[in-house]
């Protein structure tokens, strides 16, 4: 935007010139922060994950994806892709349970946070609306220990049964700061964002 100087104050008008600018360039940096701590977020608690196992049982195509990656006790995001499979067609109106279960004795590494979290792995229902994918039948599955486990899909669609049992390893959780972390970065990034809008105005008004 072009500047128009009056007479003896071509410096003052010079200095607004970089002041716009230097707010310009804190404006954008400030932006594409927000936007890349935002986009992190989203990732984190994104469908899909590391593939688990993949299966043809009874007609039926059975794909299981999982997330975090690498597997760790807590609450596990659990996705199915369900598919017909003479002709490779996604298969919306199917019913999907998934239970999972330690294959040894073991103390529990991971208890929810929060009572309004189920601790019952046996018999949890997948659903479409709960994925951000419409093609996927997620549920979140609590694994409350680590080590050796099984992961149990049952798929029903159209009088036919595809019952899959996945073989899995799961880590030990992470602590509270590593697992929240994009949630408690939030806030400060929030008051630094407002910090450099403040001085900005500022040396604007002056």
């Amino acid at each position: 935007m072009p500047f128009r100087c009056e007479a003896g104050r071509s410096v003052l008008c010079l200095l607004s010139a970089d002041d716009l600018a230097h707010k310009r360039r804190v404006k954008r940096i400030v932006g594409i922060a927000g936007v890349s701590l935002f986009v992190t977020m989203v990732s984190c608690l994104a469908d899909g994950g590391v593939l688990v196992a993949r299966q043809t049982i009874n007609g039926l195509d059975v794909t299981v994806f999982a997330s975090p990656v690498p597997l760790q006790a807590g609450p596990v995001d659990v996705s199915v892709l369900v598919q017909a499979a003479d002709t490779g067609e996604t298969a919306l109106d199917a019913a999907v349970n998934v239970s999972w279960s330690p294959t040894s004795s073991a103390s529990p590494d991971w208890l929810p946070p929060c009572c309004s979290m189920t601790t019952n792995s046996d018999k949890i229902s997948a659903t479409r609306g709960h994925s951000q994918n419409k093609f996927l039948y997620s549920a979140i599955v609590p694994v409350s220990s680590s080590g050796p486990s099984e992961l149990v899909i049952r798929a029903t669609r159209g009088g036919r049964e595809a019952l899959l049992s996945c073989d899995i390893v799961v880590a030990p959780p992470r602590g509270p700061a590593l697992a929240y972390w994009p949630f408690l970065a939030l806030p400060p990034f929030a008051v630094v964002g407002f910090a450099l809008h403040q001085r900005l105005s500022r040396r604007s008004g002056a």
